[in-house]
């Protein structure tokens, strides 16, 4: 009886160490150095820059500082422009019934290792009224996305050298339809850049 005892004893504690050893192992963290970087938008893995990087892009179109570098990220005011007595800068708005177009509004560029799909959309009220599409040299019109949908650059490939196969321009088309009521409080929203690895 006492070697049933000892062996049941024994048993017991082997199936109690199971448990405890598989208790131990539910939760278990390990420390790994990492590296992160918080840089501006215009220096980003990802770069979004108001004007292209290169010499020879016209900058027709670009003389109201439609986007201007805030906080570290991009910041459109479209219906910028100037007053005619002072020359000071003032934000304008857009009328209604009209249609407003920015042949280069901002460019993307693609500074990882991979090609990239790049999906730029507008959000909030904002959305409704913009269309997207792709800037191209001056003098040609942009390739124009759909009125309220998401435009995407597919195959952004990686900076090689001096290539430009790593860029895009992003074009923007706002069409304020007649009735609208539009004021700097009442059409608000974000341009949200999105990339995915291929």
């Amino acid at each position: 009886m006492k070697m049933k005892k000892g062996l049941l004893m024994v048993v017991l504690l082997l199936a109690i160490s199971s448990v405890m050893a598989a208790m131990s192992y539910n939760k278990a963290t390990v420390t790994n150095a990492a590296e992160l970087k918080i840089v501006n938008t215009d220096k980003a893995l990802v770069t979004l820059q108001a004007d292209a990087p290169w010499s020879w892009e016209n900058k027709v179109g670009a003389k109201d500082k439609t986007t201007v570098m805030k906080d570290g990220e991009l910041f459109f005011q479209f219906g910028k422009g100037i007053n005619g007595g002072t020359g000071a800068e003032e934000f304008h708005g857009l009328q209604p019934n009209s249609e407003y177009k920015w042949n280069h509004v901002f460019t993307i560029r693609n500074k990882s290792a991979e090609t990239v799909k790049v999906t730029v959309r507008a959000t909030g009220d904002l959305a409704k009224y913009v269309t997207f599409g792709s800037g191209t040299r001056p003098g040609t019109e942009p390739a124009w996305g759909t009125k309220g949908q998401a435009y995407v650059f597919d195959n952004v490939g990686p900076e090689i050298k001096s290539g430009m196969q790593n860029i895009r321009d992003v074009a923007v088309k706002i069409n304020i339809p007649k009735g609208a009521n539009v004021s700097p409080q009442q059409v608000l929203g974000s341009i949200v850049v999105e990339t995915e690895a291929k």
